[in-house]
């Protein structure tokens, strides 16, 4: 355990970020799915397993990029005849070959921060998940857990429960249960810290409030008052 936190302060120290961005959950069950996506900034699609394929109007200027399970959406800037550029907040269809499934997104572009849009095919992600969870030794795939989660990518079979709640308040820092991703054997909470003061922390200062913690990784362990970090547990399901 102590080499497994070692590696994960490390990450934290060379990927550091301190605020995590808006997932939202989509189950396969047909028909379309409208989705709030920000407007300004590029949003990400989430497929179970590796997109084939995207479809959408470039007409409607927006621009689509696939790696792998991602696809980057953007909104772009139209020219209009006065010389001024705008950007349009129209509906957008978008759909998304996920292997087995197609998706039929409608996008809603809103003045908000970019979004995650996580999507799920329920009795095919169980099986993945088990699949992910046995697929090396045990510090690796702790490892792989957490570095998922702290670059916002949904673990491979693994459902993404949206909490935001506080958890603990300590004299030092406010302490909010933001998400929860549960796998088969695994789940991984990702906790948003709020300090009230100037402070530095460490990992086994939180191990007697977690729920038998295995292991612990903190994007930012020095702050100023007022700032926020993230703080990504992995745990064993009962």
């Amino acid at each position: 355990m102590k080499k497994l936190l070692s590696l994960l302060f490390f990450l934290s120290v060379v990927l550091a970020q301190e605020k995590p961005s808006p997932v939202v959950v989509i189950e396969d069950s047909g028909g379309w799915h409208y989705v709030n996506v920000s407007l300004t900034d590029i949003n990400r699609i989430v497929c179970p397993q590796a997109i084939k394929s995207v479809v959408y109007s470039k007409e409607k200027e927006i621009s689509v990029e696939v790696q792998e399970r991602n696809a980057y959406v953007k909104f772009l800037p139209k020219v209009l005849p006065d010389g001024k550029v705008e950007l349009s907040d129209i509906k957008r269809e978008l759909y998304v070959d996920c292997g087995e499934k197609v998706f039929q997104l409608i996008l809603v572009p809103k003045r908000i921060p970019a979004v995650v849009v996580a999507l799920r095919v329920p009795h095919e992600d169980k099986e993945k998940a088990r699949q992910l969870e046995r697929s090396g030794d045990y510090d690796s795939v702790l490892l792989g857990l957490v570095k998922s989660v702290y670059m916002e990518e949904v673990p491979e079979g693994y459902e993404v429960k949206l909490i935001n709640k506080p958890y603990r308040s300590f004299e030092e820092l406010d302490m909010i249960l933001y998400r929860v991703y549960e796998g088969s054997m695994y789940s991984v909470e990702e906790y948003v810290l709020q300090a009230k003061t100037d402070l530095e922390l460490w990992e086994g200062q939180f191990i007697p409030y977690l729920k038998q913690p295995l292991a612990i990784a903190i994007v930012q362990p020095v702050l100023k008052k007022g700032q926020t970090t993230r703080l990504i547990v992995v745990r064993k399901n009962a």
